[in-house]
This record gives C-alpha cells, sequence and structure tokens, in this order.
C-alpha cells in the first residue's frame, strides 16, 4: 500500500548486500513450535478481521459471517488471514512472544513460528490451505535485505526458506492455483537493483521471470501470472505471464490485489499522492470497471467476481480518516455495504455463495 511510495528510495539508499537464495530452498524447523495435540475443532468462519484502524496495528481479532453478523471473538493480535477451507487463521503480534501463530478457528494453537522481533508480512495461503507462505525480517529496523520467504507446512511444521533479500516492499507472495503448488514473489536481491518476478516450486531452485525494467506485484491466476510493469516514464502496465512468455494488458494506474476464480475479474489497487483507493477491473475487456472511494483498499474478491471486500475511510486533511471501515462493494459500482469497523479482512471459500446471495437480497 502506502508503503510503496518509499521503498524505491530505501533500495538506492541502503548500502549493504544480499544473497538471493536459488538451490534447493533450506529447509528446517528453526524458531517453529508445533502444537503437540492442537485442539480439536469442527467450526469454520467466513470472515476474519482485526479490530484497528490500520493494517499492521494490533487489536481484537473477530470472525463474522460475510455480513457480519454473528461475530465471535478470538484473541488481540493483528494481520488475521483466514484460510481457504475456513478452518485455520494466521495472525501476527499475538501474547508475548509470537511472530506468526497458526490457530483453528476455536482457538487452539496449531503452530508457532518465529519470534516476535521478526517483522512478518505478505502472508498467504495456499488454495488447499496446507501451507502459508510469508516474508520473514530478522531485522524490522535494520537492513531489508536479510529478509526470508519461507512456506510452512501445516501438517508436519516444516519451514522451507525460498528466497532471501529484500521481499515486503512490492507485493506479497502468491502460490499457483492448483497443485503442485508453485510460488512467485517478487525481489530485490541487492543494492541498487530493480525488483524482478522469480518463481519456485517449494524445495526447488527458483526461476526468475522478468528482467529489466521495474516489474513488481505478482498475482497467479488461471492464466498465469499477471504482474505491475512499471516503465521509465513511470507509467504502469499491467501484464501477464503464461507459457514464459509476458503480454502487455492495459495501462492500469494500480496493481493486481485479487482475482475472481475464472481469472476475468481483478480487484486492484490504485495510489497517488500518498492515497490510495480500490479499482474493479474487467480482464476480459482489459477495461476499468469503477474506481472506488479513496481511503480505501482492497483485500479480496468473491470467487465469481460479483463483489470486493475492501476497508479504509476517507482521508481526513493530511491523514487517513479516525475509524477505519469494512464494507463489501459490487465489482460493477453501487451502494457499498458496511460489515464492521476494522481492517484487513479476509475471506474463505465458503464466503462466496453467501456475499452473492447478500448483495442480491434473497
Amino acid at each position: 500500500m502506502l508503503a510503496r511510495l518509499w521503498m524505491a528510495a530505501l533500495v538506492a539508499g541502503v548500502s549493504v548486500g544480499a544473497a538471493l537464495l536459488l538451490a534447493g530452498g533450506a529447509r528446517g524447523t528453526s524458531g517453529a513450535r508445533a502444537a503437540a495435540t492442537a485442539v480439536q475443532c469442527s467450526r469454520t468462519q467466513q470472515l476474519a478481521y482485526v479490530a484497528a484502524n490500520s493494517p499492521g496495528q494490533k487489536g481484537m481479532v473477530w470472525f463474522a459471517a460475510v455480513n457480519g453478523g454473528g461475530r465471535r471473538r478470538l484473541f488481540r493480535a493483528a494481520t488475521p488471514e483466514l484460510s481457504p477451507d475456513g478452518s485455520m487463521v494466521a495472525v501476527t503480534k499475538f501474547g508475548h512472544a509470537g511472530g506468526l501463530g497458526i490457530f483453528n478457528v476455536c482457538g487452539g494453537l496449531v503452530g508457532e513460528y518465529f519470534s516476535a522481533h521478526d517483522g512478518i508480512s505478505g502472508i498467504v495461503w495456499s488454495p488447499d490451505s496446507s501451507l502459508v507462505a510469508a516474508v520473514v525480517d530478522p531485522h524490522p529496523n535494520g537492513s531489508p535485505f536479510g529478509q526470508r520467504l519461507v512456506v510452512i507446512d501445516i501438517a508436519t511444521g516444516q519451514v522451507t526458506t525460498v528466497a532471501t533479500g529484500f521481499l515486503s516492499g512490492w507485493g506479497g507472495p502468491s502460490f499457483s492455483p492448483t497443485s503442485p503448488f508453485q510460488l512467485a514473489y517478487d525481489i530485490v536481491p541487492r543494492v541498487n537493483s530493480n525488483p524482478n518476478l522469480w518463481s519456485a516450486a517449494i524445495g526447488q531452485p527458483s526461476v526468475q521471470l522478468t528482467r529489466g525494467g521495474e516489474n513488481e506485484d505478482p498475482l497467479w491466476g488461471p492464466q498465469g501470472i499477471l504482474y505491475d510493469s512499471v516503465l521509465s516514464s513511470g507509467a504502469s502496465e499491467l501484464e501477464l505471464i503464461s507459457g514464459g512468455q509476458s503480454t502487455k494488458l492495459m495501462r492500469l494506474t494500480g496493481w493486481p490485489v485479487a482475482l475472481s476464480s475464472d481469472g476475468l475479474h481483478l480487484a486492484a489497487e490504485g495510489a497517488a499522492c500518498g492515497v490510495v483507493w480500490p479499482l474493479s477491473v474487467n480482464l476480459a475487456t482489459r477495461k476499468v470497471v469503477r474506481q472506488f472511494a479513496n481511503g480505501f483498499a482492497p483485500f479480496g474478491i468473491s470467487p465469481s467476481g460479483g463483489a470486493l471486500l475492501i476497508a479504509g475511510s476517507p482521508p481526513s486533511g493530511e491523514c487517513g480518516g479516525k475509524r477505519s471501515v469494512i464494507e463489501t462493494v459490487p465489482f460493477g459500482g453501487g451502494r457499498p455495504t458496511k460489515i464492521a469497523y476494522g481492517t484487513s479482512p479476509s475471506w474463505a471459500n465458503s464466503a462466496s455463495v453467501s456475499v452473492q446471495a447478500y448483495h442480491s437480497g434473497r
């Protein structure tokens, strides 16, 4: 989001080298504590969010139905990311020593990884809820080039390092939609380098996908990997990597965030002059359908593509609004529906039918 606006200057100004890990991926369980016997839980949830005003802030984590009803409190933490099957949630800043925690939605600990001193970002689940990827920064206040992209196997607790470098500035990792799962990610491997896209099968050597220019924010969909390509003029293009070839789709002042299951409806985020806004984009016609309210950011899209999940508040002077609100908005525009006060919302796959029914009034 807004962090993107100062990352390029930071890369140019830092004078520390870094290495990109290409061979094999380092495996281990260092910094991990898997629960010996996780509390059994048959419950699932449709929506998770945190009662805070901006992403990354600690607050009470809540579960709810798609319309915000049936709320159930979990505990204080940050950046909740609900698993696609709705059975687990990944959080940061929980308790006193936790870096990244995986809990079932009943509150039982599934696994605890890294430490409270590590910065954790870019959390994403594999489509089958068996893996979690995240960027781990052991020196959040120092050089960013020691960051690690890791993948956690939920069943075994095994942690695999996929890459090392500056990973948190240009979009998080993105899993392929089908198994065997691969990761697409964006990395600056060393000082004075531009961000470029790589992909890796878990435990296998990484492959560089783009070269030259600034290529950012990969999002893997059924047609391939979407990404934001920044031209030397400063203009942005939405491009697609498929079959090893890159194709320009359209000019887009923004970057991809979430895709519908058919890969034709895109939620994107635009930004200018320190202000962000959600965009809905029809990839079949290659046109922006709607630009939504300033001060809000997109966090998801329903599998059908009918609705976007957004959060934020209208800007107030030079600052953000006083209270962040979570809303759903129709892809084609229309009246937003307030869900709750908070931020960092995430949907489970089971939310899709309910979202459509809720917006159609059934």
